[in-house]
């Protein structure tokens, strides 16, 4: 088995999860990287599967043990990763957990369920072994790892003297070969994600009767008490019932047995685990319709629109798949025609790069969908289908404060209204915050020619004289003292954009010097000196846009 040089790629972190990222990418041809430059959100890669579950793979360079520190960067992550409402979450680091770290990883789940899998060390590296390419290109830089890679590959060489034209050659005459295989199916190979030889049985005609039908008989089983065993058990009757995919290891099969057109030999065939996934029928044209939340008596209160694009089917039903407009909602709808019962779900993915006004539809549909409210789907064309049904669970993903779906919801709209007004429009900043949603709100007021209060309780002045000094306490003798200040520009800073609402006028009062004594001591011994002046409580600072207003007598 390959031996990755962990240690010393840990002295480059970022290296050695990018490395990991590729790994993934190979294994898992849907996945996506995700661009960390801005903060991951808890993720380096994600994928969905075709039934439409979001697993999100996190990966860590550590190496040596799980230490405190970085169970609290996983746990990080993790609270992160929540926010895009996974289906699952694996974690991807070279340690192979101890009992310890394994109870740890085991108690995350009491938090966060969708927790899955830590991928460690022994897993990484016999997945590289089929990969030694990746290796190779991260460590190019020692020379011993690279000749033994060119001695190697001259070996595989030696194997095919003609090098790609040979294996070329013999893959021709082997797939012409396989073809006289079956009269009843067409026959082609790939590799897996694991190195493992695929091959790929298709009809070559209708098959009415069956007869030539490839058939799988075994006994399905699931070990009890087992936690990820009763989830796979939920899955496989879901896919079954009403489409989908799972898979199935050795453990979960008895007496199977493959079985098939004479020639194929599938009897020989030990059937090691079984991937049971639901043919993807495309919606043409799409099923468009309209998610509406509404009280109890009808009243709609929010609605978006919504694309089924493809769906899948069971033995009691089927699963349409769609997303609304902007990707950012994932829709499942799960129906059961004998009993005319459905279930809808739903799944919150931040794309990469939105402009805040795409977000406030769902953030609202989010906020106002709660328990006691009721759910109504309904889909367009002629005959209008409406699926109603009462609310059970909050839409609010589980690592959100109560409320903070509208909080958002109303910070992005406040931000799509700054750019609107504005004319500068950029996407969503990965650090947009609670500060910055309060710098929209300022920025809005001040275009709407309001004053602003500033934060602070102090302003510093500079003095080089002791004369300065002097003057400066004198003007608080039993009064206080008002500074305008003229600005050219109120710049307003959101990720990697700024706006510049024009010049401005801040006034600032101020009643008492806070360290004269100090600043006397720091004249005399450095030969200038910062005064703190206190604001008034009674006269906060404020900003406008434009020259300065007059003031009230009062003031």
């Amino acid at each position: 088995m390959v031996r990755v040089p962990w240690e010393k790629l840990a002295e480059n972190p970022r290296l050695s999860e990018s490395l990991v990222t590729l790994l993934m990418m190979r294994l898992c041809k849907r996945a996506q990287p995700v661009d960390g430059t801005g903060g991951d959100g808890g993720r380096d890669l994600f994928e969905y599967t075709d039934n439409g579950e979001l697993v999100v793979y996190e990966a860590k360079s550590f190496t040596g043990r799980m230490s405190a520190g970085r169970r609290r960067q996983v746990e990080r992550s993790l609270v992160s990763a929540a926010r895009h409402q996974p289906d699952h979450w694996d974690l991807l680091v070279p340690i192979d957990p101890n009992p310890v770290e394994e109870r740890w990883f085991d108690g995350l789940r009491g938090e966060f369920p969708f927790v899955r899998r830590w991928r460690g060390r022994s897993w990484l590296d016999e997945k590289f072994a089929a990969h030694l390419d990746l290796v190779r290109y991260a460590l190019q830089e020692s020379a011993d790892y690279i000749l033994e890679r060119i001695a190697e590959a001259r070996a595989e060489r030696d194997v095919l003297a003609g090098g790609i034209s040979d294996y070329v050659e013999r893959a021709r005459a082997l797939h012409t070969r396989v073809q006289e295989i079956s009269p009843h199916h067409a026959v082609r190979t790939s590799l897996d994600a694991d190195g493992r030889t695929v091959v790929h049985l298709t009809p070559r005609g209708p098959d009415p009767d069956g007869q030539n039908a490839i058939q799988l008989t075994a006994r399905v089983r699931f070990a009890g008490g087992d936690l990820q065993e009763t989830r796979r058990r939920l899955r496989f009757e879901e896919a079954l019932r009403f489409g989908g995919e799972v898979e199935l290891t050795a453990d979960n099969l008895a007496e199977a047995a493959l079985s098939g057109p004479a020639g194929l030999g599938l009897e020989r065939i030990a059937v090691g685990g079984v991937r049971i996934t639901s043919p993807r029928q495309e919606m043409t044209p799409p099923l468009r319709g309209q998610v509406v939340v509404q009280q109890s008596s009808g009243v709609p209160l929010a609605s978006l629109p919504v694309t089924f694009t493809h769906r899948v089917s069971g033995l009691d039903g089927g699963t349409l798949h769609g997303r609304d407009g902007t990707g950012v909602l994932r829709v499942r709808l799960r129906y059961h025609p004998r009993d005319r019962s459905a279930r809808l779900t739903f799944s919150f993915e931040l794309p990469e790069s939105v402009l805040p006004q795409a977000m406030v539809p769902v953030l609202r549909l989010i906020a106002l969908s709660r328990p006691g409210r009721f759910l109504e789907v309904g889909f367009a064309g002629a005959g209008t289908v409406r699926l109603r049904a009462p609310i059970t669970t909050s839409m609010t993903p589980a690592s959100w404060e109560p409320g903070e779906a509208q909080l958002w919801a109303d910070a992005f709209d406040d931000l799509a209204q700054l750019q609107t007004r504005t004319h500068q429009f950029f996407p969503l900043p990965d650090d947009f915050g609670t500060r910055e949603a309060g710098e929209v709100k300022d920025a809005l007021a001040l275009l709407d020619g309001e004053e602003v209060l500033l934060r602070g309780d102090t302003v510093s002045v500079g003095a080089d004289s002791a004369e300065a000094l002097t003057n400066l306490g004198d003007l608080f003798h039993d009064r206080m003292l008002r500074v305008t200040n003229g600005c050219e520009s109120t710049l307003f800073t959101f990720g990697d954009h700024q706006i510049n609402l024009g010049p401005c006028t801040e006034i600032y009062t101020m009643d008492k010097v806070l360290n004269m004594q100090q600043a006397r001591h720091d004249l005399a011994a450095h030969g200038h000196a910062t005064v703190v002046l206190r604001l008034a409580e009674r006269f906060p600072p404020v900003r406008y846009l434009g020259p300065e207003r007059p003031r009230s007598t009062e003031e």
